[in-house]
């Protein structure tokens, strides 16, 4: 029985919330190395009637298995349906319409003429939803965190029995849809093809399911971080998927004849430029902090672009702070990348990891590595001017970008030496906060014992076990 694994990893969007919406804005997105892991295998005890072919799709973790039919009706030998059983006791969109998409296009490659029957088993690394249910009154430290079992299933709603799921920002669904998607598509799609090829057309088809299923065309970044790792990130244009998204949206069966719109998506270059690599820079981390609560990303996106058409609309030529951070967005940009050139030795790093950012400034200066502490230090301020507009931004859009909950724990965050900034990634909210420090024991340490003690507005904090990595989309062993 032939079995394939895909993982991919979450993200954090440090620069560029909300603005990554339009082109040609960048963001600067960094891959978390807690991942999603979808396994697929042919079902070879269950035999498939004509036509008709049975997946299972199990998720142990949100205690969840869906069941659906792959219909190839015979009179429409290019029309392909999936359909989910009456059993099905839930409904997940980025499972069934991903696997509508991919049904019609492993069909329309040749690799198969049937999917046969399948059986896929989806998990994802603890750190994409809260981990303090399974601390069980244990201190909320690093260290607690990092000795839980793997995939450890999420708790149980004591009166309704459905799982209760509280997400940490990670880009859940966007992981979940990518690795769906390479594991069907290196499960059949087994044609010679170049590398950069095949990491196109699984790109490609992976924005197509989650914007499928999300019932928009978003920024893609996420998605993008699944597939591409770490790195700096200019959006498709838009006009890319509406007419396709609207076929799929017109009924249940998808086209799988070649030169069908989807076929033609596909395999089309949406942009030249729209992932350029950048890891963060050796020397420095990422750590996130689990913050009971949740914001709904797009509702407060929608806020922010009507606010940004009301400024437009009253004829200035520059929007307050929406500009200003375009212009801070491409300066932690270059930052980063010089960083990435530059060697933060070990004498620096031990010297800035003893004092707060704020007092770098005033620190006696060292020949031997002037230029990387230079770039730390503007990097610094950089993101605190990052921070300063977007709150500005989301208190004129009347959206919580960085509520003043989170604001106070970000600037008792930024005090702990070592810290360069702790800020509120991607769309902001109450769900998550990021923070970039030197790479230090002691650092770390310190941050997770800020946050495990933190009892200020009643806030439960936890520090997860994400760390940055540069690694995209894989095929496991």
């Amino acid at each position: 029985m032939t079995t394939t694994t895909v993982s991919a990893p979450g993200k954090v969007l440090f620069a560029g919330g909300y603005l990554v919406l339009e082109s040609p804005n960048i963001g600067y997105v960094v891959a978390a190395d807690k991942r999603f892991y979808t396994e697929v295998k042919n079902d070879d005890n269950k035999q498939s009637s004509s036509g008709v072919n049975t997946v299972v799709v199990d998720s142990p973790q949100f205690h969840s298995s869906w069941t659906y039919e792959v219909q190839t009706k015979p009179d429409e030998e290019h029309v392909v349906s999936v359909v989910p059983s009456s059993e099905n006791s839930s409904v997940n969109p980025f499972v069934e319409k991903t696997l509508r998409v991919m049904s019609a296009y492993i069909l329309q490659t040749g690799n198969a003429s049937s999917l046969g029957s399948l059986v896929v088993k989806i998990q994802a690394d603890n750190d994409f939803y809260s981990v303090i249910p399974h601390l069980n009154g244990k201190a909320r430290t690093t260290e607690n965190v990092d000795a839980l079992p793997r995939f450890l299933k999420c708790p149980l709603d004591e009166t309704t029995g459905k799982a209760v799921v509280n997400k940490t920002g990670l880009g859940s669904s966007a992981a979940l849809t990518t690795s769906l998607v390479g594991a069907l598509y290196e499960h059949f799609v087994t044609v010679p093809k170049e590398e950069a090829e095949r990491k196109m057309e699984i790109h490609n088809l992976a924005q197509i399911c989650h914007c499928y299923a999300q019932g928009k065309v978003g920024s893609g970044f996420d998605v993008s971080s699944a597939m591409n790792g770490s790195h700096l990130y200019k959006r498709f244009p838009k006009c890319v998927l509406p007419d396709l998204l609207q076929e799929l949206a017109g009924g249940d069966g998808v086209k799988t004849s070649t030169g069908s719109l989807l076929d033609v998506v596909v395999k089309k270059t949406w942009s030249e430029d729209m992932a350029k690599p950048l890891p963060v820079p050796k020397g420095l981390q990422v750590l996130l902090a689990d913050v009971c609560g949740g914001s709904e990303s797009p509702s407060m996106a929608r806020k922010v672009l009507a606010w940004k058409s009301s400024q437009q609309s009253e004829g200035s030529s520059a929007i307050p702070h929406w500009d200003d951070l375009k212009e801070i967005n491409v300066k932690v940009a270059e930052i980063m990348q010089k960083l990435a050139s530059e060697t933060i030795d070990t004498t620096s790093s031990s010297v800035l990891s003893k004092h707060p950012a704020s007092e770098w400034k005033s620190l006696p200066k060292s020949s031997d590595n002037d230029a990387a502490t230079e770039l730390l230090i503007e990097l610094y301020d950089t993101f605190l001017k990052a921070r300063g507009h977007l709150r500005a931004m989301g208190e004129a859009a009347g959206v919580p970008i960085e509520p003043p909950e989170q604001t106070k724990l970000c600037d008792e965050t930024m005090k702990v030496p070592g810290v360069i900034t702790a800020l509120v990634p991607g769309a902001g909210g109450y769900d998550a906060v990021a923070c970039l420090y030197i790479d230090s024991a002691e650092t770390k340490t310190a941050i997770g014992e800020l946050w495990a003690n933190w009892n200020e507005n009643k806030q439960m904090i936890c520090p997860l076990s994400v760390q940055a990595t540069h690694q995209g989309i894989s095929k496991e062993a």
